[in-house]
């Protein structure tokens, strides 16, 4: 994996978008220079014309990232990720064109911007099919061992076989001594001191270790790999590295104090995020103004009741504040005193609240939560203080998340659907978790722009 300000970036999604980055480019400056060729003009290359031509690889790449370009669905299902490449290109064309008209020192014709966008369009998806052929094969993956042929083995292989922009070849799995076999056509190896040898002549790059932690590992072994070049990972740090979450069953407090990360960032960095909250925030007002005046209005015909709903909810440091909604529910939906989780069809939500839930508009005046600083735009979800006592009961490490304020959106919310119950906040749990382990303004922006997505393909209820 690449890391990329303490944010890691699969090497695959990586390269993709760079690659498109570079298609989009020709494709501008070969669709100037057709048609400037039909019309016998004179092609431009001055800081002007380039800064123009810049313009759209610079909006795409983003948008494409915003909208779910290179999300995992995306990677591996060519029709999910032409959806969204329509959805981007619609969305650039709009946003290019609106800047040329008020910046038009720029020259960039708008028959020129049309003919690379549609260049732009097919050849973009023309390297993802191409991707997609390719990945099939091994030419270009990682040859991976998995020491370990429990659940924990059952789990990397099913993973590795699904995630094509992982690049994962899992070419052997080795059951270790006294290990319950679970993974059909595991081997076994007489001598386990002799892994490192096995793993040479396999041509093998990486090792994932998938032990339950009551099995003996080859540790000479695995130091004999190491030192020859093979990458030796633990389950903990692949679920970190790979899968953008950390794995709870593998988390002990040591690892915590010891491992890197967990700094909840720099005054500087802290500063920098409360600006990046204010501009971002003002935004986004700015824009919803309208949405939010047909919300409200939504809400006072629909059902009886005020329009905000505030509830308390626990932030920074474990202290509570008033959290603002558009109500979504009826009015008497907790009338027995006591707070429940939402429900999938959850019958207390109003005709026009499940379409604000779906569409985040109800999320919307929290923006002056982060105004007033009980908040910030992105961090983990709030949650009511009912809710946080049952949780750090029954989940470790729950209250780490109260060290960084809570946000509108978040890590755990653009990679985790929603759901309400202890189960599904232990899933969101690692998600935060590894959002206060890396944090940085580069994942935050990333969670800005992902944000897009999860309103645009929103999956479950809210």
């Amino acid at each position: 994996m690449v890391r990329i300000f303490r944010h890691y970036v699969s090497p695959i999604k990586l390269a993709l978008a760079i690659t498109d980055f570079v298609v989009i480019t020709a494709c501008v400056f070969f669709a100037e220079w057709l048609r400037f060729y039909v019309i016998d003009f004179p092609f431009e290359l001055g800081l002007q014309a380039v800064v123009a031509k810049v313009l759209v690889p610079v909006f795409m790449v983003p948008v494409l990232l915003g909208v779910g370009g290179y999300q995992s669905d995306a990677v591996r299902d060519l029709r999910v990720f032409i959806i969204r490449l329509v959805v981007s290109v619609v969305a650039v064309s709009v946003a290019v064109s609106a800047l040329l008209y008020f910046l038009p020192m720029l020259p960039l014709w708008r028959s020129i911007l049309v003919l690379a966008l549609s260049l732009s369009f097919a050849l973009v998806m023309l390297v993802h099919a191409l991707f997609l052929k390719f990945s099939n094969t091994n030419f270009l993956n990682r040859q991976v061992i998995v020491l370990g042929a429990g659940k924990a083995g059952v789990e990397l292989k099913e993973y590795a076989s699904k995630a094509k922009e992982a690049g994962l070849n899992i070419i052997d799995t080795i059951a270790l001594p006294g290990q319950e076999v679970e993974v059909p056509g595991a081997k076994s190896i007489e001598d386990i001191g002799a892994f490192d040898e096995f793993a040479r002549n396999s041509d093998a790059e990486l090792i994932l270790i998938a032990s339950s932690g009551k099995q003996e590992l080859p540790v000479d072994a695995l130091i004999s790999c190491k030192l020859s070049g093979i990458e030796v990972k633990d389950r903990l740090s692949f679920f970190e590295q790979v899968r953008g979450y950390v794995d709870l069953e593998s988390v002990k407090a040591e690892w915590i104090i010891f491992s890197d990360g967990f700094k909840g960032g720099n005054y500087f960095e802290r500063a920098l995020k409360r600006v990046l909250d204010i501009a971002v925030s003002s935004l986004v007002l700015f824009l919803t103004i309208p949405l939010m005046i047909f919300a409200a209005i939504g809400v006072a015909l629909t059902s009886k009741g005020p329009i905000f709903y505030r509830q308390e909810r626990v932030g920074l440091n474990g202290e509570t504040f008033n959290l603002l909604k558009f109500r979504s529910m009826t009015v008497d939906a907790e009338k027995e005193g006591r707070p429940e989780w939402a429900k999938e069809a959850d019958p207390r939500i109003t005709k026009i609240g499940g379409f604000l839930r779906r569409t985040r508009i109800d999320e919307l005046p929290q923006l002056i939560n982060v105004f007033r600083g009980d908040m910030s735009f992105v961090g983990p979800r709030p949650e009511r203080p009912f809710f946080v006592d049952q949780l750090e009961k029954e989940i470790p490490f729950y209250k780490e998340r109260h060290c960084l304020k809570p946000g509108i959106t978040g890590w755990a919310q653009i990679q985790y659907p929603y759901g309400a119950s202890i189960e599904d906040s232990k899933r969101k749990l690692e998600y935060d978790l590894y959002y206060i382990k890396n944090y940085s303004i580069f994942l935050d922006l990333l969670i800005i722009l992902q944000t897009l997505r999860v309103v645009l393909f929103p999956v479950g209820v809210r």
